[in-house]
C-alpha cells in the first residue's frame, strides 16, 4: 500500500466511523463498521486497484450521481440505467477505459449487498473522503511537503 492509499483509506475510515458510529461518541471511540460496509469497501478497493485511483474517484462520483437520480421521487427507471448513463456522461469516448465494465458490475454488487437505503450514504462517504484527501494533497503540495 502506498502513501496515497493509506491516507485516502484513513480519511474513508474516519467518515465511515462517523456514519456508523453513535452521534454522541467521540472521535476516539471504537466503531465497528458493519460487515456489508467492510465488504463494500473491499470491493470498491478492487475497483480502485483495477482502474487507478483517479479513474476510481470519477467512477465513485458517477455512482453517487446515479444513485441520487435513482432515489429521486420522479424516478422512473432502474439504478443500472442511471449508473451507465452517468458513466457515459463522465467518460464519453473514454468508455473503453480499462475495467470500466467490471467497475459497473462491482458497483451493482455493492448496491445489491448493501441495499438502497445505505448504499447512497456509503457512496457519499467515499466521494467526500476522496474530496477531502484531494484538498489535503493540494495543501501539502502548496506547502512544499
Amino acid at each position: 500500500m502506498d502513501l496515497h492509499d493509506f491516507l485516502y483509506r484513513h480519511e474513508l475510515d474516519r467518515r465511515l466511523s462517523r456514519l456508523y458510529g453513535d452521534p454522541a461518541a467521540s472521535d476516539e471511540d471504537w466503531v465497528t463498521i458493519p460487515q456489508d460496509a467492510e465488504a463494500a469497501r473491499a470491493l470498491l478497493g478492487t475497483v480502485s486497484q483495477l482502474t487507478g485511483h483517479r479513474v476510481f474517484a470519477r467512477i465513485a462520483r458517477c455512482a453517487l450521481t446515479a444513485y441520487e437520480r435513482y432515489a429521486s421521487p420522479q424516478t422512473a427507471s432502474s439504478y443500472p440505467l442511471y449508473r451507465d448513463t452517468a458513466l457515459r456522461e463522465a467518460f464519453g469516448d473514454e468508455l473503453e477505459t480499462a475495467y470500466l465494465d467490471w467497475a459497473a458490475i462491482i458497483l451493482e454488487a455493492v448496491r445489491f449487498q448493501m441495499g438502497d437505503a445505505t448504499f447512497g450514504s456509503f457512496l457519499r462517504c467515499v466521494v467526500e473522503a476522496d474530496e477531502a484527501y484531494a484538498a489535503r494533497a493540494e495543501e501539502r503540495a502548496a506547502a512544499g511537503v
